[in-house]
């Protein structure tokens, strides 16, 4: 049997930082065949309109993909340390973000363009601790 045909799922993290279009996303959602672009940020919004979570919903819907804004689990510390707004929702988020992630491709979506600077990662390994899929960060 030919293993290339089975849909692995991934949790999938990905930063807009100061791109001015979504080329680099779009080809990210075919390639990864991304059902799911969860917004992790406090508040959707951004320098860009484009980026403005109505903007990527509307551009989701074009893809076929589902987009949800999960503000509680954004970021309220100033730093790339995950604290949410609201840790007792956040927890509840995850745990509905896990079901939905058991059997297809989620992508977090954030402002910050390094990953090494940006709370998803951390908000990704709590994912990865429900699901136990693996986490791959685009660029």
């Amino acid at each position: 049997m030919n293993n290339t045909s089975i849909h692995q799922s991934f949790i999938l993290t990905f930063g807009y930082g100061n791109r001015s279009n979504y080329d680099t996303l779009l080809n990210y959602i075919k390639e990864f065949k991304i059902d799911f672009l969860i917004d992790v940020r406090e508040k959707p919004r951004a320098w860009s309109r484009k980026w403005y979570g109505d903007q990527i919903e509307k551009f989701c819907h074009e893809q076929g993909i589902e987009y949800l804004s999960e503000t509680t689990l954004g970021n309220v510390s100033g730093t790339s340390h995950w604290v949410s707004p609201d840790p007792e929702k956040a927890d509840q988020v995850l745990q509905d973000i896990a079901q939905k992630a058991k059997s297809k491709t989620i992508l977090l979506l954030c402002a910050e363009m390094d990953y090494h600077r940006c709370h998803r990662v951390e908000v990704a390994e709590e994912l990865k601790k429900l699901t136990h899929q693996p986490i791959k960060h685009l660029k």
